[in-house]
């Protein structure tokens, strides 16, 4: 029996060499917005949009991006998407948001649940989004302050703990 035992441990450690593990399981992703040479501003307008996974693939990425680094997950842009976001077009965000799709947005109100957060609303300068290390939602953070607005294209609930950074200026911006 004991030698059954340890012949079981032994295999279960030379198994669990190879797997996997988690690097998070989930944080936070603070969302900040700076403005430059010390302007204040009262506060900024959002509003949170689903995106359509295929609707992304079709109607921005595939736009933009050479046909070989479609399926390369380490390409740029994938990346900056998945860390702090990139600014896109009123155009590509209008094409890649999915509003009428009732399961997208089903799983959007239960995330903003979970991180209890609004669709939309008013923030003075930051907006924290709970992530999960696995998850990939795409949304469209729309940004904006009095006439001018900024479409940002990002996987805010997935991965781990990071911050994104907004500077505005004037309705143009910068992400880092």
């Amino acid at each position: 029996m004991k030698k059954m035992i340890k012949w079981i441990l032994f295999v279960v450690i030379l198994i669990s060499q190879n797997g996997f593990s988690q690097a998070c399981g989930g944080g936070i992703l603070i969302f900040n917005i700076y403005t430059l040479n010390g302007v204040e501003i009262e506060e900024f307008d959002y509003e949170i949009f689903p995106v359509s996974k295929e609707l992304l693939q079709e109607k921005f990425y595939s736009k933009v991006m050479v046909k070989e680094n479609l399926n390369n997950p380490n390409h740029y842009l994938f990346q900056k998407i998945n860390e702090t976001g990139g600014i896109i077009m009123e155009q590509y965000a209008n094409e890649i948001i999915d509003a009428k799709n009732d399961e997208l947005n089903s799983s959007l109100k239960k995330i903003l649940d979970l991180s209890e957060i609004n669709k939309a609303g008013k923030i003075k300068s930051s907006l924290s989004f709970k992530t999960f290390e696995l998850a990939n939602f795409p949304i469209i953070l729309k940004i904006s302050h009095k006439e001018k607005t900024i479409y940002i294209l990002g996987n805010y609930f997935g991965g781990c703990n990071r911050e994104a950074s907004l500077i505005w200026n004037n309705g143009n911006g910068k992400l880092n």
